[in-house]
């Protein structure tokens, strides 16, 4: 594992180098670290250069000194990232607040992306109150305030008791988030309207849904197709982390996007 200084935060990443392959950007769900890629680091890492890192304020990356970041913000991270692993162009798969961020580093920055993943995820999160509850709570109380109610809605209560120490390796990433870095990503999704600007996306794009998920419903994705050109959508039976509740059939889809 390294770091790399991006503005004022420190931000752990992994990068396995493989000579010659195209790059594989990963980018975690709020409240969660790089290790939530760990199957599909498996599935794709003969085939990808893969890099991954941890948001600011989640895993072992600071928070910095902010109270509220911005997805631009975000999104320049990611570049940051990129540009440590002398990487210019990579394909970019993100989920939630990672697709969010991935979408805005391809509106912001088109010529780094090559292909677009974006799983779980949505353009506009309402009503803003919702999330000022949920920030207010975790400054005042700590990450275990919420905790529990976030993995209701990540797993399907079939794949809790099917794989109880997955949910509790995902508990684990939650429990370990910096409270004050996980309110200012919050924050970013509270104020986020891509609504119209996706529309402007050019790279090639897949976008992965949950069947079951109640934190960015079907509807969100298929919004999200609709407005990006020539996208694909593919819905997997599963609540909101497809990724892990879904690992093989998620690796399947990217992997085939991916070569196409």
């Amino acid at each position: 594992m390294k770091s790399i200084h991006s503005e004022d935060a420190q931000l752990r990443f992994e990068h396995a180098l493989r000579p010659g392959a195209p790059a594989l950007l990963f980018i975690n769900s709020l409240g969660a670290s790089l290790e939530m890629w760990d199957d599909q680091l498996e599935a794709l890492g003969d085939r990808y250069e893969i890099v991954r890192y941890d948001a600011r304020g989640h895993g072992k990356s600071t928070a910095g000194s902010q109270r509220e970041y911005t997805l631009d913000q975000l999104a320049g991270d990611a570049l940051a990232v990129l540009d440590t692993c002398g990487i210019a162009r990579a394909h970019v798969c993100g989920i939630s607040l990672g697709g969010m961020t991935a979408m805005t580093l391809a509106l912001r920055a088109p010529d780094r992306v090559l292909k677009l993943a974006l799983c779980n995820t949505s353009t506009h999160m309402p009503p803003r109150e919702n999330w000022q509850a949920r920030i207010d709570s975790v400054l005042k109380e700590g990450m275990s305030a919420v905790t529990e109610a976030t993995l209701g809605r990540w797993f399907t209560s079939a794949f809790h008791a099917a794989e109880p120490a997955k949910v509790d390796r995902v508990r684990k990433m939650l429990l370990d988030a910096d409270p004050k870095g996980y309110a200012a990503c919050a924050a970013a999704i509270r104020d986020m309207d891509l609504r119209e600007a996706i529309a402007q996306i050019a790279s090639r794009t897949l976008v992965i849904d949950g069947a079951h998920d109640p934190a960015t419903p079907p509807a969100h994705a298929e919004y999200i197709a609709s407005k990006i050109a020539g996208s694909k959508l593919v819905t997997l039976d599963c609540a909101h982390l497809s990724n892990i509740e879904r690992a093989g059939e998620f690796n399947a889809a990217l992997l085939e996007f991916l070569a196409a």
